[in-house]
């Protein structure tokens, strides 16, 4: 009986021990579940304040690259308008200088036109008086020619006295005398001088003869001039024949 009775106690106090552990693990299960929640809980509200927050980020990232893009946007469109007013500034420009330029060259050709005219005009004025010139001079020398052809076919007759330019050789004067006296119709009278007359031949034509055509024919005559009533004739020197 104090057997069944112990065994009644121990059965009573192993069901009151397990009940008692029963609870408490109950309430270790219920406290480590509700920190379980809490801990679940907690990390949910982080994760939602992390999302929160990173949406939150997003549109701020979002508005802030929009509005940097609409700045560059802004910024590129004023450097572009800025750049296109220069080109067109640039443009204007080119077009006034090329203005100028064919203004400058059609006026420099104008001017380098006026002075061609000009030189022309001169060039021509010059070879026209050269022409003039050069009628006149012919004319002149035709008429000289024309002159001397005249007084060289003159004829002279009777007394004529020539005049025998210096510097005189007389050994050549002399050997010039007898050479005239070889001419036909033709005949020395004198030859002599003075110092201030000079040398003289007199010759006398006795018929008529064209005496200075004559003369320029002769071997050491180098000129026959008219000068006055007078006949100057040259000699050539000795050293010019040898």
């Amino acid at each position: 009986k104090e057997t069944k009775a112990k065994a009644k106690r121990d059965a009573e106090r192993a069901a009151k021990e397990q009940k008692k552990r029963d609870a408490e693990e109950a309430r270790t299960r219920a406290k480590r579940e509700a920190e379980e929640a809490r801990t679940r809980a907690k990390r949910e509200a982080e994760e939602a304040k992390r999302a929160k927050e990173t949406e939150a980020k997003a549109r701020r990232d979002a508005e802030k690259a929009a509005k940097e893009q609409k700045k560059r946007d802004a910024e590129e469109a004023r450097t572009r308008a800025k750049r296109e007013a220069e080109e067109a500034k640039r443009a204007k420009e080119t077009k006034a200088k090329a203005k100028r330029d064919a203004e400058r060259a059609a006026k420099e050709q104008k001017k380098r036109d006026a002075e061609e005219a000009r030189t022309r005009a001169k060039r021509e004025a010059e070879k026209a008086k050269r022409a003039k010139g050069t009628e006149a001079k012919t004319r002149r020398d035709a008429e000289r020619a024309t002159k001397e052809q005249a007084m060289t076919a003159k004829p002279y007759e009777g007394m004529i006295e020539l005049a025998i330019a210096s510097p005189v050789d007389y050994e050549q004067v002399n050997e010039f005398g007898k050479s005239l006296n070889q001419v036909k119709n033709i005949i020395v009278v004198s030859l002599g001088g003075s110092a201030e007359e000079g040398t003289k031949i007199v010759v006398s034509a006795t018929e008529p003869i064209p005496l200075i055509k004559v003369l320029s024919e002769m071997s050491p005559v180098k000129q026959v001039v008219k000068k006055g009533n007078d006949i100057l004739v040259t000699l050539i020197a000795k050293k010019e024949i040898s």
